[in-house]
């Protein structure tokens, strides 16, 4: 496969109290090490912080590591908390390497905001891929939660706070 992007960003999930991942992030993980596998793009850029004593994008290197993609491949963004953080520092990171067209991976469900947060951010998404879905009971509880979720953002977006963020980050900042 000849790549269709500078890289795949995979969206972090909470850790477990332990800082171990829960299935989620290793749905999302999985997936997109498969896209790197298949030559989608040739950086897996892995983001989330989460606050926690392990960030995401730690957890999420561990299980791409296992899954075969080599050190070289990796690229972590560990600080953000929220969706709204990682298309910030995500594409700045990017932005800082000159490069700006990812294949975005999430849940089904989360991927039309987080598709909207990135593309506000400057970043040419040209393919989504959804890890594959949890059973229906947890896939409504989450798409309820994303609604109200979604309704936040387009908040943010149009107050110009995606803006106001990037220009928080320090000159230097890489993440």
């Amino acid at each position: 496969m000849r790549p269709v992007a500078d890289a795949i960003v995979v969206l972090g999930a909470a850790l477990d109290p332990g800082g171990t991942a829960q299935p989620a992030l290793r749905r999302r993980t999985l997936r997109g090490a498969a896209l790197h596998a298949a030559g989608a793009a040739p950086l897996l850029v892995l983001s989330g912080g989460g606050g926690g004593a392990r960030s995401e994008a730690a957890a999420m290197a561990e299980i791409a590591r296992g899954a075969g993609v080599p050190e070289s491949a990796l690229v972590l963004e560990e600080v953000s908390s929220t969706t709204f953080e990682n298309a910030v520092h995500t594409a700045r990171l990017l932005e800082a390497r000159g490069l700006s067209r990812i294949v975005l991976v999430s849940d089904v469900y989360h991927l039309p905001r987080a598709w909207f947060l990135f593309r506000l951010n400057r970043m040419s998404v040209v393919g989504m891929a959804a890890a594959p879905a949890p059973p229906w009971p947890t896939l409504l509880s989450l798409v309820v939660r994303e609604m109200a979720a979604t309704v936040k953002s387009v908040a943010l977006a149009a107050v110009g706070a995606h803006r106001v963020a990037r220009r928080k980050l320090p000159p230097d900042n890489r993440t």
